[in-house]
């Protein structure tokens, strides 16, 4: 009987030592270690900076220590960062990176991961494409940013008249495909929702000729399937208060967020106009329009973007050069004033302000996110804003935030070292000696 037993006790203890994963401890070398020792820590959840050192395992953040006690691991690759600076990995919450091909889509995310971007949010492109970036920077068969993106809805008038997502769907039709999607009234939300989601999107975004009772049919939509609900702060023929009150999670672009509170009615967009005159006659008369913040109409939309939590995705650097996204015509001075104006007075009604460039990467390969975060001190934000807007806010539209943009034991490692303070000069988020992500050094 005797024997009996202690076989039973052997056959367990052998299957227990087959079974049984334990966790790996401190002085475990198969795990890899990362120690970041005595660099000043901007985490993003404080105002300040501390001095502290960071244990990496393989891909999360596991201790932070202020007090010089942190116990290293056997084996643990060490920096030592005196003198340096620790931010979370900057987040491009506004970028378009497949209007050309594949090799051109890997190399710029390549470059942007090298000047501190971690993460990006596309806001419109080809979903096919999305959707393997999206992967390979997961699994590391890429190296880049990770990729989050939504599929674009707008009504059928958009889609007939406008060129742009035809680029996107070459092969397809544009407005019929998962990325891209025609709706009205009529439509399948459910199923349209449910295809988006099925090709990785992590959010819908709500771009043109929509009316605020539709919005809201498909913001709920979206929402139920577990989706993010983006979209353009004006959506004609909706205007920015049904905007957010429709259930919109992130409104971009801050350049005529407020002047189309005073139109009267609905409000008439790109493709509603018989010349280029007639739309430029009609803008210029709405941004004529004097406001300040104690205007009824602004005080209505800040209260009510800040009671719904919707972030303002500014994308101030776009109002700079080129084309304004909503006129597509030259930019002048006005449209600036007013988008630098809008962010001003969103940040003082406490609205969540986002760091997106909708521009990532310029011809001679400068990484725009960075200037953008330039532009928002210049509009008002504090420096540690301007950081918190390209990191923890930006995590938070794309629904992240238990993972990534700060500094936190349990999140992801993307970090960037910087060689100067950027909350002495936000322009040191240039000033970069080395980009981790998800733990690992990119080089």
């Amino acid at each position: 009987m005797k024997n009996v037993i202690l076989l039973v006790l052997l056959t367990a203890a052998f299957s227990l030592s087959v079974h049984a994963q334990p966790t790996p401890e401190l002085g475990d070398t198969t795990a890899n270690y990362v120690v970041l020792k005595n660099a000043t820590i901007i985490d993003a959840v404080a105002d300040t900076g501390k001095k502290g050192s960071i244990l990496i395992k393989e891909e999360r953040i596991v201790a932070i220590d202020y007090s010089n006690s942190l116990s290293i691991p056997k084996g643990a690759i060490s920096y030592d960062l005196e003198d340096k600076y620790i931010i979370p990995g900057l987040i491009d919450a506004h970028v378009h990176i497949t209007h050309g091909t594949l090799k051109e889509a890997q190399e710029h995310l390549q470059t942007a991961l090298k000047k501190g971007v971690t993460g990006v949010r596309d806001m419109g492109g080809d979903g096919r494409m999305l959707t393997l970036l999206q992967k390979n920077m997961k699994i590391g068969e890429d190296i880049g940013p990770d990729v989050f993106f939504s599929t674009i809805i707008a009504g059928p008038h958009f889609f007939e008249n406008d060129p742009r997502p035809q680029e996107v769907a070459k092969g397809a039709i544009a407005g019929e495909v998962p990325w891209l999607r025609a709706i009205t009234d009529e439509s399948d939300l459910r199923q349209i929702v449910a295809e988006a989601k099925g090709i990785g999107a992590t959010a819908i975004k709500v771009y043109l000729n929509v009316d605020k009772d539709l919005f809201k049919k498909v913001s709920d939509e979206a929402k139920r399937q577990g989706l993010k609900v983006w979209s353009h702060g004006v959506v004609p023929p909706t205007k920015a208060l049904d905007i957010t009150n429709g259930g919109s999670e992130v409104m971009s672009h801050a350049g005529h967020l407020v002047q189309y509170e005073f139109a009267k009615g609905d409000i008439r967009g790109r493709h509603s106009f018989d010349s280029k005159d007639e739309a430029m006659a009609y803008r210029k008369k709405l941004s004529d329009k004097n406001w300040d913040k104690n205007t009824k109409e602004v005080k209505q939309l800040f209260t009510a973007m800040k009671n719904n939590n919707s972030i303002l995705d500014a994308t101030l650097f776009v109002y700079t050069f080129g084309l304004d996204p909503k006129t597509n015509v030259e930019v002048d001075s006005t449209i600036y004033h007013l988008a630098m104006k809008a962010v001003r007075t969103a940040y003082e009604y406490q609205v969540k302000i986002g760091a997106g460039s909708d521009h990532m990467i310029s011809e001679d390969g400068t990484i725009n996110i960075h200037k953008e975060l330039e532009l928002l001190t210049t509009a008002g934000l504090s420096n540690i804003d301007a950081i918190r807007a390209a990191t923890i806010v930006n995590a938070e539209e794309l629904g992240e935030e238990k993972n990534i943009g700060t500094v936190e034991k349990g999140k992801l490692a993307n970090l960037v070292i910087l060689n100067s303070d950027p909350l002495q000069d936000i322009r040191h988020t240039t000033d970069i000696k080395y980009v981790f992500k998800r733990g690992k050094l990119i080089e």
